[in-house]
């Protein structure tokens, strides 16, 4: 690369994503698409503690006419400063409700989920009312922007912190650090998954998503740097975003809609040149397919309908090449598979159709007739889905195997971005793991540029006593751009009750293990070690040998926590036991198992190469009932105050 013909830089991945970690140890999140991040050690360190997930940013150059022409770094003798602003405004911000861009919290749904021509708006208040006034600043834990430059700057770790302080007694809350590699490239390392009450007296856990008087050490931030080139000009980078997000419970299962499903399909309202007229089957059709597969992994249900040996194991080769089969003879099964899709028009209550995932409005009332009890892929997969249906897309080469050096630098770049976000949630939104349902509204986003948030130049922190559809959506609210800690504002504070209140199947009727909320992430049922030994093992009788395989045999990664060991629930209905649960996952949250791909030494051929097996688990103690009097007589008066069907049934988190 020519450095006279650097006209412009930009930083990239758009949005990179790191996750919280009880080690001080960390691994490198994936940056390449479709190669997952991996780790010698099954991402734990010697302690057993789970390792924190690094976010990487590089420096890209673009010429006079906005080509990216290459990465610069420290090897090209270049000067990097980088900036990151990062903060977590949880407990200062909204009340959790619901999705406040669906048409339920106009009020067009009843509690019940039922249509309603006369409902009232959802209004979602503030969180800890008891800090009034300039109080509430003390509720945002900010740590000022921090600069870091130079190559292999705090490799060692212990400088470079970014902190904050939250409460009264302003308690001390450590959000990450900075370090460069050994090209100073920006690496950006997040919290340590600590979640604590900043009250007195400490106030238990009693609901998955607004825990008043507690903060966690998720955050949020632009990232933005200066690059001054040998011949002495400075150039300001178009900036990026950071997320730390909870940790990845399941590495390299994709959700049945990614994050970066979710983030194209907004840069396709924004930018209509960017919808394909011909869709390609293996870069825009197969991977819809593939996701529903892949969770067979982490929800016993999935594995009994797409999982290996079912009629929509959608790894089967032969399955494969009837997907692929464009001719007119084959229509009538490429119909009926897109007919097996949900409308993300969202006009009809769709119960059976695919992903088989609870939606943005969900009740879990049966009389509901909310269509968006449901969820649904993006509306621009689903109008690539159509075109497959009609015979109209083209067939490219499978995706193949390739190192960073043989990427073009246009494709690093944009991978990076692309990387990223394939393991985070699309949705569904109630309210989510990594982000939640602001950011599928283009208003967030820069209008000239897919992918990067856009910034907000005036600070405002109060939209009034509650917030509603009206004033979110509106230009100059909230989502009209954003600054530190404004994406990660609207997610469960902390983030260990809304992961341990993630299940699925709540309501018997509608099955042992469908429909649930995001496996990808929070996995429902698992193959345990045990179970992936005995299936290394040779054997004579292969429906014996079959049975370790089999979805009865999966266990309940929340066993021990919600779950005991046969897959019933810890206390049977009592809410008090449920939330017992919750709060024993916010302080052994780390002994959990991570799901994670192994490999059959020479399988039989009833049997898949390629397994993710639960590992690293280390709590085997039932939980206590309780914790406490004072615990159980705050969450016994908490129960009062839940929804009408927590109340019938408080068997049902959420």
């Amino acid at each position: 690369m020519n450095l006279s013909d650097v006209h412009a830089v930009s930083i990239y991945p758009a949005i990179g994503v790191a996750r919280v970690g009880n080690s001080p140890e960390h691994f490198l999140g994936p940056t390449i698409p479709g190669q997952i991040a991996t780790d010698p050690d099954d991402f734990r360190d010697g302690k057993g503690r789970i390792k924190r997930q690094a976010a990487k940013f590089f420096i890209y150059a673009h010429d006079k006419a906005g080509n990216i022409i290459g990465e610069l770094n420290d090897s090209h003798g270049v000067s990097i400063d980088w900036k990151v602003d990062v903060a977590n405004k949880k407990s200062s911000w909204y009340n959790f409700d619901i999705a406040l861009d669906i048409p339920t919290a106009a009020g067009l749904y009843d509690a019940d989920g039922n249509s309603t021509p006369d409902g009232l708006p959802v209004l979602s208040q503030k969180r800890n009312q008891d800090f009034l006034g300039d109080d509430r600043n003390l509720l945002m834990i900010e740590a000022r922007a921090k600069h870091i430059t130079g190559s292999n700057t705090n490799t060692e770790g212990g400088k470079y912190e970014l902190k904050g302080t939250i409460g009264r007694q302003k308690t001390p809350v450590y959000l990450g650090e900075l370090q460069t590699d050994n090209v100073g490239r920006l690496v950006f390392l997040g919290g340590m998954g600590h979640s604590a009450s900043f009250t007195a007296p400490v106030t238990p856990l009693v609901t998955f998503a607004n825990n008043q008087g507690w903060h966690d050490d998720t955050c949020d931030g632009p990232v933005d740097a200066v690059v001054t080139l040998p011949d002495g000009r400075e150039l300001t980078a178009e900036g990026a975003w950071v997320i730390t997000a909870p940790p990845n419970f399941a590495v390299g299962v994709q959700a049945f809609s990614t994050g970066y499903d979710l983030l194209r399909d907004v840069a396709s309202r924004l930018h209509t040149d960017l919808v394909l007229e011909e869709p390609a089957f293996y870069a825009d059709i197969y991977p819809v397919f593939t996701n529903l597969s892949i969770n067979q992994w982490v929800n016993a249900g999935a594995l009994r309908e797409f999982g290996w040996g079912s009629l929509h194991d959608f790894k089967n080769e032969a399955l494969i090449e009837r997907l692929k089969d464009k001719s007119e003879a084959n229509l009538a099964f490429r119909q009926a598979i897109f007919g097996c899709f949900r409308d993300p028009a969202f006009e009809v209550m769709d119960a059976a159709a695919w992903p088989p995932l609870y939606g943005d409005a969900i009740t879990f009332n049966v009389n509901s007739t909310n269509p968006r009890n449901w969820y649904a892929i993006t509306g621009l997969k689903y109008g690539y889905l159509r075109e497959w249906a009609a015979g109209n897309f083209r067939l490219d080469d499978p995706p193949k195997y390739r190192t960073w050096e043989q990427l073009s630098p246009i494709e690093q770049a944009e991978g990076l971005t692309e990387a990223a976000l394939e393991e985070t949630l699309g949705g569904p939104f109630h309210p989510g793991c990594e982000f939640t349902w602001p950011m599928r509204n283009a208003i967030m986003y820069k209008s000239d540029r897919p992918f990067r948030i856009k910034r907000r130049t005036n600070e405002q922190e109060d939209f009034g006593v509650a917030i509603s559809q009206e004033i979110v959506l509106a230009k100059g609210g909230p989502l009209d751009g954003s600054s530190p800690g404004d994406i990660t504002k609207w997610m469960a504070v902390p983030w260990q009750s809304d992961t341990s209140s993630c299940l699925s199947a709540y309501r018997t009727f509608s099955g042992e293990y469908l429909p649930t909320f995001w496996p990808a992430r929070v996995p429902n049922d698992v193959l345990t070690e045990d179970d992936f030994n005995h299936l290394k093992q040779p054997s004579t009788d292969p429906v014996a040998q079959l049975d370790y395989f089999s979805p009865g045999r999966r266990k309940k990664w929340l066993r021990s926590y919600i779950f005991t060991e046969d897959g019933g629930f810890i206390g049977g209905a009592s809410i008090q036991a449920r939330m017992a649960g919750v709060n024993k996952f916010v302080e052994e949250w780390g002994k959990i198992g991570i799901v994670t791909k192994k490999e059959l030494p020479a399988p039989p051929p009833y049997l898949p190469q390629e397994v993710w097996v639960e590992t690293g688990r280390s709590i085997d103690d039932p939980i206590p009932m309780l914790r406490g009097l004072d615990a159980a007589k705050t969450l016994k008066e908490t129960t009062k105050q839940q929804p009408d069907w927590m109340q019938v049934n408080p068997r049902y988190l959420r």
